[in-house]
């Protein structure tokens, strides 16, 4: 059998309309990002496992049933994490990945992880990473084996890589005002009520769940701001924590133009990014849930069970070759590091993250209003 390094995601996650693959475009994006430096890196063929609804792929409905799990986002939800599965639903997943010589996952489903250990086949773990107010995103990378971190250490980027480009955001949105003015010390963030970074236990999480801790962090007097997710408006649960209506102030600004507020002291979600963003701009992040990464704040501090912060050097074979020397023969270094343009994979993604908005859509408006205002 020929060994080849598999390029994979969460192949359980269905959409929330249908059952249908959630995950699968941005699996073929990952591995279009990557094939090349991973081949280059290891000589091996580099290929896709998914969830295909369309042709030949992994089984996510035989593997639903045999599960014993509904076909849909709550069956979803109680497999993300489960701490059991039965014979032959983990004998089908593992059997997708038999012939890996490594598995390099984007946005692995903890089972996957878990059961990917267990029959001892290496895998890494990449992920958009929750700090997003630099020049474009960059990637969160976890694994499962010791060897491999210890090549990641010297590709992990310091927090301090990081506070110039929060320096610049906070100086550019003190250009832009807020709607109104904002002059309230606890910004509640919300999230998507789908989000991977909510499953705890087998269930999703929002800020009803965390009714007592939230009343703590806000205290018991003065208006709170509360910034809903653009693509959640129903409220995340705000309305069902005990505040009285009149302390909760919605706002519609941006995220980063909220975060550049003086008023603003402290940053509460269940697991938003904003969370891990808010001390880059002075702010206090207070995380009702668990973070959806623990970053290493240096290369010092990173160990197994945390996050490496890689800016762009997955874009060559000689991080590829770092990381997999350990585990698999590697081809020699040749000093080739690509150089990506600013936003490349927020443009390649499509996903900004208020970005755009700050640096693109903003200034227009501003310059628009106030050229009506004359």
């Amino acid at each position: 059998m020929t060994r080849r390094v598999i390029i994979t995601g969460d192949l359980l996650r269905p959409q929330e309309e249908a059952f249908r693959p959630a995950q699968r475009d941005n699996i073929r994006w990952f591995h279009r990002l990557v094939r090349r430096p991973l081949a280059a890196a290891t000589g091996l063929p580099v290929e896709t496992v998914l969830w295909d609804h369309l042709g030949p792929g992994f089984d996510a409905p035989g593997f639903y049933a045999a599960a014993g799990a509904t076909p849909d986002v709550e069956g979803w939800v109680s497999l993300f994490d489960a701490p059991a599965l039965t014979i032959e639903a983990a004998a089908m997943m593992v059997a997708a990945y038999a012939d890996a010589a490594m598995v390099v996952g984007f946005e692995l489903a903890e089972i996957q992880k878990r059961l990917l250990t267990q029959a001892r086949i290496p895998w890494i773990d990449v992920n958009i990473h929750p700090y997003r107010f630099g020049p474009d995103l960059l990637f969160a990378i976890a694994t499962g084996e010791p060897e491999v971190m210890a090549g990641l250490r010297r590709h992990h980027a310091d927090d301090l890589i990081f506070e110039p480009w929060a320096d610049l955001m906070a100086a550019t949105v003190s250009r832009i005002p807020p709607h109104r003015p904002i002059l309230e010390p606890c910004l509640v963030v919300g999230q998507t009520r789908v989000d991977r970074a909510l499953i705890r236990d087998g269930r999703l999480l929002d800020l009803a769940h965390f009714a007592p801790a939230l009343r703590e962090a806000v205290g018991e007097e003065g208006r709170v701001l509360f910034k809903p997710h653009p693509y959640n408006p129903g409220g995340f649960g705000i309305h069902h924590v005990g505040l009285p209506l009149s302390r909760i102030r919605e706002v519609p600004d941006n995220s980063y133009v909220l975060l550049g507020q003086d008023a603003v002291k402290r940053v509460i979600g269940v697991s938003s990014s904003l969370v891990a963003e808010a001390r880059f701009f002075g702010k206090e992040g207070v995380f009702l849930g668990t973070p959806p990464f623990h970053i290493a704040p240096s290369r010092q501090a990173l160990r197994m069970g945390l996050h490496a912060s890689v800016v762009d050097a997955w874009a060559a074979a000689d991080f590829w070759r770092d990381l997999l020397a350990p585990l698999l023969p590697v081809t020699a270094h040749d000093g080739h590091r690509p150089v990506l343009p600013p936003n490349a994979l927020r443009a390649s993604l499509r996903q900004f993250w208020g970005w755009d908005e700050i640096f693109l859509q903003l200034p227009w408006d501003i310059a628009a209003a106030r050229a009506a205002a004359r």
